[in-house]
């Protein structure tokens, strides 16, 4: 839900449970049903195109997946369908109150499969090492420290595993006046190859937003 600075799709990422007494801007210094409000919106939803994005991932029965910025959960429906039977989703995100909806949500849907993680700033905490895809959508302009992240998530992936990222064009989105929040995909191809990934799949999708696929 990415780490975060503000708002977002996903946000409030990766945290301990002591993210309360980090960085406020990362955090985006609201509470939990404040952002659950936010991320639920029906307009904001639609445009996400979670149904086309989770095609475009391809997913396989029995894939392990990590939704990272999970937020208030709006992709995990999706992903859950998408890895059963057998498969994994690990929602990650830095705000326990948004895991704590997640895990209710998933309960009452009947997601089995979905396993809620409080990641940290720099680091999702996944309990495995074997992800097949990790899904970080709306939320890489939000995490401070991007390349130590990068880094560290691709310790986490599975041998051919992937990342696909999904964020706005700069000029784009909910923070156009704020250049520390805006990413670039030319910025992001540099993060991740210094974690020795490589750009496999550019998808267009949105109009606003660029998405692209990297592995190892």
């Amino acid at each position: 839900m990415a780490v975060i600075r503000t708002v977002l799709c996903a946000i409030a990422l990766f945290c301990t449970s002591s993210a309360v007494h980090g960085d406020a801007r990362q955090l985006g210094a609201r509470a939990a049903d404040a952002w659950i409000a936010t991320l639920e919106n029906p307009t904001r939803i639609s445009g996400m195109k979670i149904d086309d994005v989770v095609a475009r991932l391809r997913l396989r029965a029995g894939s392990t997946v990590a939704d990272i910025g999970a937020g208030a959960g709006a992709f995990e429906g999706a992903l859950s369908a998408a890895v059963r039977p057998n498969g994994t989703v690990y929602a990650v995100d830095i705000e326990q109150g948004l895991l704590d909806h997640i895990a209710t949500r998933a309960k009452t849907l009947g997601l089995s499969n979905v396993r809620v993680v409080l990641g940290k700033y720099d680091d999702p905490a996944l309990p495995v090492r074997n992800i097949d895809v990790a899904l970080i959508n709306d939320v890489l302009h939000h995490i401070k420290d991007r390349g130590t992240y990068i880094k560290n998530l691709a310790g986490y992936l599975a041998p051919g595993g992937r990342i696909a990222i999904v964020d706005f064009l700069p000029g784009k989105g909910g923070h156009v006046k704020d250049a520390d929040q805006q990413i670039t995909k030319q910025e992001t191809d540099a993060l991740m190859a210094s974690a020795g990934l490589q750009p496999v799949e550019d998808i267009a999708l949105f109009d606003d937003k660029w998405f692209t696929i990297y592995a190892k």
